[in-house]
């Protein structure tokens, strides 16, 4: 269940005593999902995912990349580049600093069931590719962390409407569903997940 929107007094206390936080010193050069509310303001979706992909790069020794496409299943492994090739569909320049800030309303929720701070950020305009855009944030009294970033788009490929959802489990894995409305009322539903984390491979 969700809580309204926070009331103004409890947003600006939430951000104060952020911005009081004392930021790691590795992370002051870049934002870190770690100091995820640091800011105050809208937040680095891009360099959260960005910064994630780095650590694939920099350790991980296989990516597995398991698909469901109408219930046919399979599953392989791919590479860094093949990797970085899927996520880079999903962050547009739309989604640096400034543009964010100015093509997406932010809204800030408190979820009572899992106690997480919700940024939802959704498009001004129907026309953008990127329509909905969610931070899932850990609240916590020294360092907030980012949990998951949640994305979906809209496009129109050969003629057909698609949408995309991208879920991004933070140092752990991202799956995308893909819906491809092939008629009026038929449509081709795509499940990929990719995993970078080895305990999850069984997921």
């Amino acid at each position: 269940m969700y809580l309204k929107i926070l009331p103004a007094a409890i947003l600006l206390l939430a951000l104060l005593a952020c911005k009081n936080k004392t930021p790691h010193p590795q992370h002051a050069e870049q934002p870190s999902p770690d100091s995820a509310v640091a800011a105050g303001s809208y937040l680095p979706v891009r360099d959260f995912i960005l910064g994630d992909v780095r650590l694939v790069d920099s350790f991980a020794g296989a990516i597995l990349r398991k698909t469901d496409l109408a219930g046919r299943k399979d599953s392989g492994y791919v590479s860094p580049q093949q990797f970085r090739e899927k996520i880079n569909a999903f962050l547009p320049e739309v989604l640096d600093s400034a543009r964010f800030a100015r093509t997406f309303e932010e809204v800030s929720l408190m979820d009572e069931t899992t106690r997480l701070l919700n940024f939802i950020y959704t498009a001004r305009d129907t026309a953008e590719t990127l329509r909905k855009v969610v931070v899932y944030i850990v609240p916590s009294l020294t360092i907030d962390q980012v949990e998951t970033i949640y994305m979906e788009k809209a496009f129109r490929d050969q003629g057909q409407s698609v949408q995309q959802k991208l879920t991004w489990k933070m140092h752990q894995s991202c799956s995308i569903l893909t819906i491809r409305y092939t008629g009026p009322e038929t449509s081709v539903v795509t499940q990929e997940k990719l995993i970078w984390d080895p305990f999850h491979f069984a997921d």
